[in-house]
């Protein structure tokens, strides 16, 4: 909306939002093939230009900028202390939520017991290396209070020396390409771990054999979510349930499948307990500015227990009938 001078997007962004999830989920129904060349065209796009603007924004402020890295710099402390820097990291870990995408993929790709792996370990070298530059270049050129308040556009106001009105064309360039390509692979993820819940009957499914009712459960849900509730409150939503879901996985891990997948106990509760460090102050900072988004959060995850444990239910009476058929048949 910057781009075009709008200074009340009112009811654009979720237009733009739900046409935007529509056309990702048209992508994926056209195929895989389409959803892989994309994906290598747009990651190119991204990968080039946040490169592009962290560099201008370094070469802006002198190669002395790389000194950020380990130079404290402007020690502004963070909004309600560390209980406020704890409730941030809780926002930054969707930004990680790629990494299981990759591992959703995992029967796409070629040789993925080799390449499974070597895909994740390239895919976090890139993004720390992207990460430390964006950070260099930002607060090399701002003070905390101008990051503050540029927002969404701090790495093209740290580059606006070099790219001039062109740096904020360029990030609203990136940001679309990069929206619209994490669509396309978290529907065609999700979707994937949909279908294999479905069949699993761990998850309730429409009527009919229809191919593709995984994407249109997992495109139609993300439709409502954007239609109804502003992004930041999808985002606050989304990190408290990550976050619960990942905690709920290690717990069974830890207490049903140890020996079945050989794991080592300690990972897993380290994870719980870094998990429960950044959720519990954010919830707590939440319910505090905002209940609304505590309770909606709740009425979500009740939802999501509820549909399953119906479907669990039903699986569980089908399968009894199933037995009683077989033995009266006998």
């Amino acid at each position: 909306m910057r781009v075009f001078d709008v200074s009340d997007p009112g009811i654009w962004v979720p237009v733009l939002a739900v046409l935007a999830i529509a056309s990702a989920a048209a992508v994926n129904l056209v195929g895989n093939r389409l959803v892989e060349r994309s994906a290598m065209i747009t990651a190119a796009v991204k990968i080039g230009g946040i490169a592009a603007l962290a560099i201008a924004g370094i070469l802006a402020t002198g190669v002395g900028s790389l000194s950020r890295l380990v130079d404290a710099g402007d020690r502004t402390p963070p909004d309600h202390g560390w209980a406020g820097f704890l409730a941030a990291v809780a926002l930054t870990i969707l930004a990680y939520k790629g990494f299981t995408t990759i591992t959703n993929h995992g029967a796409d790709l070629r040789r993925p017991e080799r390449n499974l792996g070597r895909s994740i370990l390239i895919s976090i070298a890139l993004c720390t290396v992207l990460y430390l530059l964006i950070v260099v270049a930002v607060s090399g050129s701002l003070s905390v209070p101008q990051i503050v308040e540029a927002r969404d556009y701090a790495l093209a106001e740290a580059a606006a020396p070099l790219f001039g009105p062109w740096g904020v064309r360029l990030t609203v360039i990136v940001a679309v390409v990069a929206t619209l390509s994490g669509l396309i692979a978290s529907l065609f993820s999700v979707s994937k771990l949909y279908d294999m819940l479905r069949d699993m009957g761990q998850a309730p499914g429409l009527p009919g054999r229809e191919g593709h009712q995984s994407l249109y459960i997992t495109a139609g849900l993300a439709i409502l979510m954007a239609a109804f509730f502003d992004l930041s409150r999808i985002a606050a939503l989304g990190a408290i349930l990550y976050l619960t879901m990942d905690i709920a996985i290690h717990l069974g891990v830890i207490r049903r499948l140890r020996d079945e997948v050989d794991a080592t106990v300690w990972i897993p509760c380290v994870a719980i307990v870094l998990d429960l460090a950044v959720l519990v102050p954010f919830v707590a900072l939440k319910a505090g500015s905002g209940p609304l988004t505590i309770a909606l959060t709740a009425g979500v995850a009740l939802a999501i227990f509820a549909a399953q444990w119906v479907t669990v239910r039903r699986r569980g009476d089908d399968d009894r009938e199933g037995d009683e058929h077989e033995h009266a048949g006998a």
